[in-house]
C-alpha cells in the first residue's frame, strides 16, 4: 500500500502529519491473540541471490519464508485504532486518555510507533479526503 500524499519527498509539517489518516496495509496478515495482542506474519524480503537459493532448495517454492512480530499491549491498542477514519491526532488523543499520559508524551510515543509501522510497510498515511 502506498501513501497518496501529494509529495512524499517533501517532509510534512507537524500540523499536516497530525491531520493524516493512517490505514492498515491490505497485504499484511495479522491476528488478534487471546490476550489482545496483535501478531503479524509477513514475508521476509529476500535478495535475488537468496530468492534463487530458496527456489532451488525449498519444498514449497511458492511460499516465501515469513517473519512474525507480536505487538505489546500499547502497540496493539494503537493498531486497533487504525481504522482508516481516525487521524493521527485522534489516535494520539485516545491514547493519552486511555493511558493517562500527557498529550506530548502520547504524541512522541504514537508518532514513533506509526513511523515504525510505516517503515515496515504495515501502514500508509493519507491526507484527509483521499
Amino acid at each position: 500500500m502506498k501513501s497518496t500524499l501529494s509529495n512524499p519527498a517533501k517532509p510534512l509539517s507537524r500540523t499536516e502529519s497530525l491531520a493524516c489518516i493512517p490505514r492498515q496495509s491490505e497485504t499484511i496478515h495479522w491476528q488478534e491473540l487471546n490476550n489482545g495482542d496483535i501478531l503479524f506474519t509477513y514475508p521476509i524480503p529476500l535478495s535475488r541471490f537468496f530468492t534463487s537459493l530458496h527456489q532451488k532448495f525449498s519444498k514449497n517454492q511458492a511460499e516465501l519464508p515469513t517473519k512474525k512480530l507480536q505487538l505489546d499491549e500499547m502497540g496493539s491498542f494503537v493498531w486497533k485504532l487504525i481504522d482508516g477514519t481516525r487521524t493521527v491526532k485522534d489516535i494520539i488523543r485516545i491514547f493519552a486518555q486511555d493511558y493517562n499520559v500527557t498529550s506530548q508524551e502520547a504524541e512522541t510515543a504514537v508518532a514513533a510507533f506509526l513511523k515504525s509501522l510505516g517503515q515496515r510497510g504495515f501502514i500508509a498515511l493519507y491526507e484527509p479526503g483521499e
